[in-house]
């Protein structure tokens, strides 16, 4: 009886083999035809929803809920029909991610079945499942970004470009959604869209058209999109999706990570994505949250507004959905909010590298006063002695000291004049950090002196830190040049700062750097002389400071600007939010190595 049950089971788990096997080859065969379909239905869901956020009206829906029902169930057999006889070797997270999806499709599959077409409109109760069906679809595709990667593998192209080109392909998108019709109050040009899309972007904050009267709603959760996906990196989110949804890397994969990260160790890089997306957050809810509390019901729809400044102010973008600004009449003097602002600026602005290192002290310091026998006990020392982090916190102070101070002095006889001792600290406090890429105004900037503006000249041109979210020729290359000056002067041989030597390759960079800065900003002003010869010509050397700097703040009026010069303003701006060096190398980067060296030569050059 034993037997013969056993040899039952053995030929019914043979016959399941065989047929898995059988099935198996079927998929192999057809999987490239299902992957196929798979690309085209998620294209044509993309279509789709822009047709519907961007030209539908009110309750319409195009083409009809019945089309987005047939894209889920071919996006969802096409998706796991290849796996359910194909199993492959993945990480546990990748199972976890891949089963919830399924089983939520499964339900999906089971609720659209009950509810007939005549129940399911925009408006009415089941409105709440065309909502989770289009969150699905947008997970089910999220889902398979990773595969971008395996893409980008197959293709032989530096790292520098790689970036370059991401940026490039948002700035087009983005683009592209402002040209919307429900994204616009009044129509717009393609060169404003592509203008209004670089800035935000490349987090600039100069504009042609007023945010807050040329832009819907919808032109505006644009825009913060863009400045959020601009802010961070496109590829940050690209690689956070792939080490998500497939759970490991290449090294081809790990080593872009270290270059979009500005990272010095190619380990724990998935660590320091998760921390980097979920400090931002973090920081930019806590930040919505006070500015929330601030305005006090001074503007419309309070919720967006403080998420919208909240995000702008972090990624030092410098956009606003109000008319003037912060200048507006009755925000100019709001000193918690503009504190805030002040607040979430410095802190995007100090870089993702300096601000975990500071995060990471607090937490500590914060587990060791909780329990401080089993807590590690981490000195402020072990923070400020890695040389990166020291020169970052320390350039920073005193760009701030010294922009604030001279300020003060400088404006203390002119826009200073007649205001309260609060409000002349606070806007000299303000211009100081405002400057250093933000582009966030509460006073009307044309009536800076010369003085000032030669000093906001150069703060625009120092910009934020590395590894930020800010422009400029970035604290460090400042610093090691003034480092490097001064030991020149003193007759040291090499350039040391704390207890370590700054390496030949890093000079280099600095010197760089600094000329293709000059570079870029000379050739940009002397452009914007030439088309348009009736501005002044300071005010347009500080129109391309200001869009090199990824600043925005504009003495000349941008949007007055002739069409060439908005032109030469866009590629300012992308490459100095890219840098000049990034975007060079990545068109001209050799990897060839030469093993030879020619004898060196000094020569006179003063």
């Amino acid at each position: 009886m034993n037997s013969s049950l056993f040899k039952i089971k053995e030929k019914l788990f043979k016959y399941l083999f065989l047929f898995q096997d059988g099935i198996s080859k079927y998929i192999r065969i057809f999987s490239p035809f299902i992957k196929v379909v798979f690309s085209v239905l998620a294209l044509f869901y993309i279509v789709l929803v822009i047709l519907n956020i961007g030209f539908a009206k009110g309750e319409e829906i195009i083409p009809g809920i019945e089309t987005f029902r047939a894209i889920f169930y071919g996006l969802f057999i096409t998706r796991y029909l290849p796996e359910l006889f194909h199993l492959k070797k993945r990480k546990i997270i990748r199972w976890i991610i891949d089963g919830g999806l399924f089983i939520g499709g499964l339900f999906l599959f089971v609720a659209l079945r009950k509810i007939h077409d005549n129940e399911l409109n925009w408006l009415n109760e089941q409105s709440l499942h065309f909502i989770i069906l289009n969150v699905y679809l947008v997970l089910l595709i999220g889902s398979e970004i990773y595969r971008l990667l395996g893409i980008i593998n197959k293709v032989q192209i530096s790292p520098p470009l790689l970036f370059s080109l991401s940026f490039l392909f948002v700035i087009l998108v983005g683009s592209g959604f402002l040209m919307l019709p429900n994204a616009q109050v009044i129509p717009l040009s393609y060169l404003d869209a592509l203008f209004t899309s670089t800035s935000a972007v490349c987090v600039t904050g100069l504009i042609v058209v007023d945010t807050s009267t040329a832009f819907t709603e919808l032109g505006k959760l644009i825009i913060l999109i863009l400045i959020q996906a601009g802010g961070l990196g496109i590829m940050t989110f690209t690689f956070f999706f792939s080490y998500v949804f497939a759970g490991s890397a290449s090294l081809k994969d790990r080593m872009l990570l270290k270059e979009a990260l500005s990272s010095e160790r190619i380990s724990d890089l998935f660590s320091i994505l998760i921390q980097i997306i979920s400090v931002t957050f973090f920081i930019e809810f806590i930040g919505a949250i006070f500015i929330f509390l601030s305005i006090e019901g001074s503007v419309d729809n309070p919720m967006f507004f403080s998420v919208f400044h909240s995000v702008s102010a972090f990624c030092n973008a410098g956009f606003s959905t109000l008319g003037g600004g912060l200048f507006n009449s009755d925000l100019q003097n709001n000193y918690p909010l503009q504190t805030v602002i002040a607040l979430l600026i410095i802190v995007g602005g100090i870089g993702f590298p300096v601000l975990i290192a500071i995060l990471g002290f607090i937490k500590n310091k914060i587990v060791h006063s909780i329990d401080s026998y089993k807590a590690k006990r981490v000195k402020w020392h072990m923070v400020t002695n890695q040389i990166g982090v020291k020169i970052v916190l320390v350039s920073t102070f005193i760009l701030l000291l010294a922009g604030t101070v001279g300020y003060y002095f400088l404006e203390m006889d002119t826009s200073l004049k007649g205001t309260s001792g609060i409000q002349k600290f606070m806007t000299s406090f303000f211009g100081s950090v405002s400057a250093r890429t933000a582009g966030f105004n509460v006073v009307d900037i044309t009536e800076w002196s010369m003085p000032t503006i030669l000093l906001m000249l150069i703060l625009m041109w120092v910009g934020a830190s590395p590894g930020s979210t800010g422009g400029g020729i970035k604290t460090t290359t400042f610093a090691v040049a003034m480092k490097t000056t001064y030991d020149f002067f003193r007759g040291k041989q090499n350039v040391e700062i704390g207890n370590r030597e700054i390496g030949s390759e890093t000079l280099k960079r600095v010197l760089v750097v600094i000329i293709l800065s000059g570079i870029v900003i000379s050739a940009g002003f002397f452009s914007l002389m030439i088309n348009d010869p009736g501005k002044d010509t300071v005010y347009l050397l500080f129109e391309s400071f200001s869009a090199f700097g990824t600043v925005g703040l504009s003495l000349v009026d941008t949007g007055t600007l002739s069409d060439n010069s908005k032109i030469t303003i866009i590629i300012i701006m992308f490459l100095g939010r890219l840098g000049p060096l990034t975007v060079l190398s990545g068109l001209f980067f050799s990897n060839s190595n030469k093993y030879y060296k020619y004898p060196e030569h000094n020569f006179s050059i003063n």
